[in-house]
């Protein structure tokens, strides 16, 4: 989700495409990728081979942990080599949101199943909400896209009774919240 946001932040909003250099954009968005991709991905096989985890879905609570901690600590490597780099402020943000909310999806997992795929999406909706808010530009119709996207996602996983309706709502709103706030709070 971090690498299509990055993609979707670089190519809607004209201020942000005028403060990356288009040299190092596509460097930018592969860092991103390998590290909010490729990198967790590898770590899941990992667990996969060794036991850690049953299946890539992690259907059982108690196996979510483990790659959500690995996953934010690998977020966090990403957000240092994008904070000391010169990207826009908002870039950084979008990957200290993203690990905050997996923090907090720990926490909560402790107790009860939250979704994680609607946290991303909701992240997802949440920054794009702050940038058109911020930025004053973009074609809303693109934040319209964005809402229809997140209630298919969310449909498809009550569907597939990968959870309750209650536990994608709370994912949602969580990853919204944080994205949104934190973006709105740090950049403005």
């Amino acid at each position: 989700m971090p690498t299509f946001g990055a993609l979707c932040y670089f190519f809607l909003f004209p201020t942000v495409s005028r403060i990356t250099d288009p040299a190092i954009l596509w460097k930018l968005l592969a860092v991103i990728f390998v590290a909010t991709a490729i990198l967790p991905l590898i770590s899941v096989l990992i667990m996969l081979k060794f036991g850690r985890i049953s299946t890539i879905y992690m259907e059982d609570q108690s196996e979510r942990n483990w790659p959500l901690l690995q996953t934010a600590v690998v977020y966090a490597f990403a957000f240092y080599t994008l904070k000391t780099k010169s990207v826009p402020v908002f870039i950084p943000l979008f990957i200290l949101g993203a690990i905050g909310s997996m923090v907090l999806a720990m926490v909560i997992n402790l107790r009860w199943k939250i979704s994680l795929h609607m946290i991303g999406i909701g992240g997802f909706c949440g920054g794009l909400s702050a940038l058109f808010i911020l930025t004053q530009e973009g074609n809303p119709i693109y934040l319209a896209v964005a809402f229809v996207l997140a209630g298919i996602l969310g449909t498809a996983r009550l569907l597939l009774n990968a959870h309750n309706a209650l536990q994608i709502l709370a994912g949602f709103a969580l990853g919204f919240a944080i994205e949104l706030g934190l973006l709105m709070i740090v950049v403005n």
